[in-house]
């Protein structure tokens, strides 16, 4: 794993000093690469070099000249020159327009370096196998929700998705041990998500996380966790891009069922053909 995505991925464990660090670090890497302890402390606008230091040892490394040499060998191998970028009051459309898409393909292509292949093969196995797949997921997490139920009813599974905590509650009291739970939640703090799939495990329920944080509250108590790789910018506090590479996930594990189990795709023809009465 490269130290930029070390980075990202620890993000959320930094302290506040540490946070400005990984900020000017991810925005200009390039820079970074030609300056000292003591400048990047000061573009930084921590207290003292002490701040740097235990920046890069939460890293696992033990010198800045270390991490200086593989934030250089991460900018040598990038196939693509994306960074991340905050929108800024003063931007033009054309700007904003550039930085969304280049923070959306960044997050993408993110991700596929980091996720494990052998939790999307295990999950997908889950998918498979169950008797009912239960989509569950509160505001922007519902949309990718409804998104994989609508996906997943046309190759003929049997699917049921909610954003209603009432709703939730009633299918938990009647799903089994057969059935699955796919939890999506970008922080994985979200408490009902969170208490549902513990409840799901406590009654032998397989669950699928599909979260920012692999070390959440989510991801303790699910039996595959699909980890997202992004970086929200302050502006879209709603994790936009986050929400375009759970899509993804879940198409990848769509387009996996579809190849393991050929009937599938008669579920999928006749999905077709039912909707394509209401279309001119």
């Amino acid at each position: 794993m490269s130290i930029l995505d070390v980075i990202r991925r620890k993000y959320d464990q930094f302290t506040n000093a540490e946070r400005q660090i990984a900020d000017i670090v991810l925005k200009d890497p390039k820079s970074i690469v030609e300056c000292t302890i003591t400048d990047l402390s000061r573009r930084a606008g921590v207290k003292s070099e002490a701040s740097v230091v235990k920046f890069y040892r939460k890293l696992n490394l033990d010198s800045f000249q270390q991490f200086k040499v593989l934030l250089a060998q991460d900018l040598a191998k990038a196939p693509l020159e994306i960074v991340y970028e905050d929108i800024e009051e003063t931007d033009s459309p054309d700007v904003i327009t550039q930085k969304i898409f280049n923070a959306t393909v960044r997050a993408l292509l993110d991700t596929l370096d980091t996720i494990d292949p052998e939790a999307i093969d295990k999950a997908a196995e889950l998918f498979k196998n169950a008797s009912r797949i239960l989509f569950f997921g509160f505001a922007a997490s519902a949309a990718v929700a409804f998104d994989a139920f609508h996906k997943f009813t046309r190759i003929g599974k049997n699917c049921l998705f909610s954003n209603d905590e009432h709703i939730m509650a009633t299918i938990m009291a009647t799903a089994s041990k057969d059935d699955l739970l796919v939890a999506i939640s970008h922080t994985g703090e979200t408490r009902s998500i969170v208490r549902f799939a513990e409840k799901a495990l406590e009654n032998g329920m397989p669950v699928v996380a599909i979260t920012g944080n692999e070390k959440s509250s989510l991801a303790k108590v699910s039996t595959v966790v699909l980890s997202t790789n992004t970086r929200e910018t302050r502006i879209r506090t709603d994790a936009m891009t986050s929400r375009i590479v759970q899509l993804v996930i879940l198409d990848t594990i769509y387009s996996m069922l579809a190849m393991k189990d050929r009937s599938t795709i008669e579920s999928l023809k006749k999905a077709r053909l039912a909707v394509s009465e209401f279309k001119y």
